[in-house]
């Protein structure tokens, strides 16, 4: 009814008023190189002319008008706020027995701090390289393929002049018409041979380059080096396209079946060159050190969390104060 509101001390968000002040704090963060711009995929209600974020995706379409969502890459604003990322997950500490510790665990994991390596892989007959962020570099003599998310700029330029080109493009459109929540719920892998190869950089073996629905744009590189005898997408992927399953850690006990399922788990490497013998501990740092002394790779941390991406084409939203 209304009655017990003081209209006199009404606030509007969407006028000039007030989203002066959020104006003004936006060029703050400009200014402290928080705020910047740059091209980034995203989910497009072609009618609305919107970005949508993955929760107002609903079964491949927008909420509002029940329209396709397309994936579309346009320039937007984004805030820096991964690099507040360790501070975001030490503080997390002061936390505990304060909050719900399902609550604490599921903000670690949204952060998802990973300790790995980043690692180049030459494309064959090119000037190009894939560059994967890996937790486990203990297992790049496992390496039999390598796999890009459908979004990767590589994803459609690779195949160019392949036999392979148009299979290639029919598949990446298929994969670009879904939302990352959408895709995230996908039970069977699927995927494109390329027709081009990468160079493992330790081993100098062709390895071929796939396109995956598995592996998602916005984490990581959005490319792996996939080791099925070690990782269980890997595994069911190579095991659906027929690519070989080449096992380089091995149980500390007992004996384990490669071909049946994956052994994920940290071990003893085996058929890697000169680091057999080693604990995947030992390996991890010294096949890292190797990939620093050879200049082909470096050790990594990476997270989950994503700069947070603020654009939006609606009329009731604050505009962007900057002219470009």
């Amino acid at each position: 009814l209304g009655f017990s509101y003081d209209w006199d001390r009404e606030v509007t968000t969407c006028s000039p008023e007030y989203y002066k002040w959020n104006q003004w704090i936006f060029l703050k963060m400009l200014e402290k190189g928080i705020a910047y711009r740059k091209s980034a995929v995203v989910n497009w209600c072609p009618h609305d002319m919107t970005v949508l974020a993955n929760e107002q995706v609903i079964e491949g379409r927008c909420w509002r008008c029940d329209t396709p969502v397309v994936q579309k890459e346009i320039p937007s604003w984004f805030l820096r706020i991964t690099d507040y990322a360790e501070v975001l997950l030490d503080d997390l500490e002061e936390l505990k027995g304060k909050w719900p510790e399902a609550v604490l665990t599921m903000q670690k994991n949204w952060i998802g701090k990973s300790i790995g390596a980043t690692i180049r892989f030459p494309i064959e007959n090119s000037t190009s390289v894939l560059e994967v962020f890996t937790t486990r570099p203990d297992t790049i003599f496992g390496v039999t393929f390598m796999a890009l998310a459908p979004e990767h700029p590589l994803a459609v330029e690779l195949a160019k002049g392949t036999d392979y080109e148009e299979e290639v493009e029919a598949f990446v459109n298929k994969y670009l018409s879904m939302s990352t929540r959408d895709r995230n719920i996908i039970d069977e892998k699927e995927g494109v041979f390329t027709g081009r190869y990468a160079i493992n950089p330790l081993t100098n073996e062709k390895v071929p380059i796939w396109i995956a629905n598995y592996i998602l744009w916005g984490y990581g590189t959005g490319a792996i080096m996939a080791v099925p005898a070690h990782d269980e997408r890997d595994h069911e992927f190579a095991k659906k396209y027929g690519i070989p399953i080449k096992p380089v850690i091995k149980p500390v006990e007992g004996e384990w079946d490669y071909e049946k399922e994956a052994f994920t788990e940290e071990g003893i490497l085996i058929n890697s060159n000169g680091f057999d013998g080693l604990s995947s501990e030992e390996a991890k740092e010294k096949i890292t050190q190797e990939l620093e002394k050879k200049g082909i790779g470096e050790k990594t941390i990476n997270f989950r969390l994503r700069d947070w991406n603020i654009s939006r084409q609606r009329y009731w939203g604050t505009p962007i104060p900057v002219i470009y």
